[in-house]
């Protein structure tokens, strides 16, 4: 990828505690919270150029973007150094600006200096996802990273097919495999493309086990083309998905944004209690 993305946010915020896909880091500083942290690059009015990383805040039952916070890198001297080098200053055409517009193979943010960034990010990390207090032996400085790692995702209780709970979370999983989809064609990704891939970091990303990812993707791709033939698997599926990979991204777009409206329209109907019926009173038998 041209941004060299994965390296920016591994090697040079030093990130490692969750996964990159396509341009978007996405991680689960709190294991036993339904939040989950997506920093990408903030875009300018111009294709190819950033002016800092937005940092948001998902909900992996609910959907949707729960805050958002924008750092420049203007105000965290990302670029100051490059800056002053080249005589750039504010104010003048692409100062503490990354820019992407041509293929290189040195990447765009080469000598960018994020410690400010990096500390941003943990700042805004720790007021989302405060870590318990930790015992500190007497003997030793014990070091604590704020995107910490987490350990493997619930297995289901027996039989998935069978166990209410792993079933309910395999549909937030699709919900929130949706929401990234969108983020990805955001980006300039086509459909497949967007698709492809989520079930090697369902762990991280959707709060299930790697093996089950493939069916958070089936039935996202299925809820995507409209096509419930009774199997997200259906050649059916897979046609529509191929010829909707083709059209234009804003017709793929507005399919992805379809498909959020009636899975947040579903889960919503599920919340929502039935009333219980009221009892009829039998007719009396009673005559004159």
């Amino acid at each position: 990828m041209a941004l060299h993305a994965e390296k920016f946010f591994t090697q040079q915020l030093d990130v490692t505690d969750g996964t990159v896909i396509g341009d978007i880091y996405y991680a689960t500083p709190r294991p036993d919270s339904p939040l989950r942290l997506r920093i990408g690059f903030s875009r300018t009015i111009r294709a190819g150029e950033y002016d800092g990383l937005r940092l948001q805040i998902l909900h992996a039952e609910q959907g949707g973007v729960l805050d958002s916070v924008l750092l420049t890198f203007a105000d965290h001297d990302t670029f100051r150094s490059r800056d002053a080098a080249i005589d750039r200053h504010p104010g003048d055409d692409g100062y503490a600006k990354l820019r992407d517009w041509h293929e290189r193979d040195e990447p765009p943010w080469q000598g960018a200096a994020t410690t400010k960034l990096r500390r941003a990010i943990e700042q805004y990390t720790r007021l989302w996802f405060p870590q318990p207090p930790a015992a500190v032996r007497p003997d030793k400085v014990v070091s604590q990273r704020t995107l910490s790692g987490h350990p493997p995702a619930p297995e289901p209780n027996g039989f998935w097919l069978v166990d209410p709970d792993f079933r309910a979370r395999l549909r937030s999983a699709t919900h929130v495999l949706l929401d990234i989809v969108a983020d990805c064609l955001d980006d300039g990704f086509r459909l497949i493309q967007a698709l492809d891939g989520a079930r090697y970091h369902a762990a991280e990303l959707l709060g299930i086990p790697n093996e089950f990812g493939v069916l958070a993707e089936a039935e996202a791709a299925a809820e995507i083309v409209g096509l419930w033939t009774g199997s997200p698997f259906a050649p059916a599926v897979t046609r529509a998905l191929v010829l909707l990979d083709q059209r234009p991204l804003d017709d793929q777009e507005r399919a992805v944004r379809a498909a959020l409206r009636r899975r947040a329209t579903t889960a919503s109907a599920l919340r929502t209690p039935v009333p219980a019926p009221v009892p009829t009173v039998p007719a009396s038998t009673r005559t004159r």
